[in-house]
């Protein structure tokens, strides 16, 4: 239990390490539908908001419909709805037409409206300007049953040209008379390749643990293919299908059995940038075994995450773990909760 707490929280100091800000020229400029010019930095574009650091009023969200032109000399990865990419910095055009932009790549130059461009990634040199990331912390406490808990979670995303790199973890401590405390952690690490057509090959690595399951721990690898639906400024629709082999230790066996399952997953995302601001990702993994007759396992989660103010919000998170042949020391079949927090996104 130490070791695991120890490495959490080693985790979390270091994703804490990344959050500070990192220096950079601030020489973009953004023409607003009042015809008033801003310089910064642009952050990023992503679900019909433009992240732009200013020096007098740190970093600020602008609606992306209230943008007439973007100037930078920076290199981008721009995205438009269809999963077409391309790379290179932005100008005004000649006739300095609003709602378009003139996109300047090594071997030509595209005049794009802007109302087709679903996402603007800056493609930095840098290690720490390629990193975005949040942190979520909770507790609770019931008087009356004496309940305590404690939530935590944290991701990373790792951006260079053509590729996410993820590393995402989250861990549940619940203690309550009259029972042994049970504890939920996992961590997972990612890499997709961005392909045409929205599609992105898939690789991933995880490690869990549930004691309300009996699992102890269980290693997995695995492989996919993925598909973006939809790709808008307000909704992302993702369907990813693979195949894992993992290794499961149970509560009470300690030489563990080797399983190869496949996986289907669904994973859903709209944002409202109205305030107050919302933001709700779901998900659900379905995984038939392979080599275990009539199981399968479910995972579902659900976040809701509501902006306090610039960067700060306060979430709930609702999740469900089934698996239909769990280890015999398992005390159920099925795990659900409901958490909340508070959080920080940089």
């Amino acid at each position: 239990m130490i070791s695991r707490k120890l490495l959490i929280f080693s985790i979390y100091t270091i994703a804490l390490l990344f959050s500070f800000p990192v220096l950079s020229q601030k020489t973009d400029r953004v023409l607003l539908d009042n015809n008033d010019w801003i310089t910064g930095e642009i952050k990023k574009m992503d679900y019909g908001k433009i992240s732009f650091k200013t020096d007098a009023a740190g970093t600020i969200q602008i609606k992306w419909d209230r943008i007439y032109q973007i100037k930078s000399n920076k290199y981008f990865e721009i995205g438009l709805g269809r999963g077409v990419m391309h790379y290179g910095s932005l100008d005004i055009t000649e006739e300095n037409e609003k709602y378009k932009i003139l996109v300047v790549t090594e071997e030509e130059e595209l005049e794009i409206d802007m109302n087709r461009i679903v996402e603007i990634t800056p493609i930095k040199n840098k290690f720490w300007g390629k990193i975005d990331g949040n942190i979520d912390i909770g507790y609770s406490y019931t008087k009356g049953s004496d309940v305590k808990q404690w939530n935590s979670s944290f991701r990373l995303d790792y951006r260079p040209a053509n590729a996410i790199t993820t590393i995402s973890a989250n861990s549940i401590f619940t203690e309550q008379p009259e029972r042994d405390a049970t504890t939920k952690q996992d961590i997972s690490l990612s890499y997709k390749y961005l392909m045409k057509n929205n599609l992105a090959y898939t690789g991933f690595t995880a490690m869990q643990q549930n004691s309300e399951l009996g699992i102890r721990l269980r290693s997995s690898l695995g492989v996919g293919l993925s598909k973006n639906w939809f790709r808008s400024n307000m909704q992302r629709f993702i369907t990813t299908l693979g195949v894992i082999v993992n290794r499961e230790n149970s509560s009470d066996d300690t030489q563990g059995s080797t399983n190869f399952e496949g996986l289907v997953r669904m994973e859903y995302r709209v944002f409202r940038y109205r305030d107050p601001e919302v933001d709700v990702t779901s998900y659900i993994d379905f995984y038939p075994s392979f080599t275990i007759k009539d199981r399968y396992r479910t995972d579902l989660d659900i976040k809701v995450k509501f902006e306090v103010f610039n960067d700060f919000y306060i979430g709930f998170t609702f999740y469900h773990n089934l698996d239909t042949k769990p280890p015999e020391s398992a005390a159920s079949k099925s795990d659900w909760g409901i958490n909340s927090s508070i959080g920080y996104s940089f």
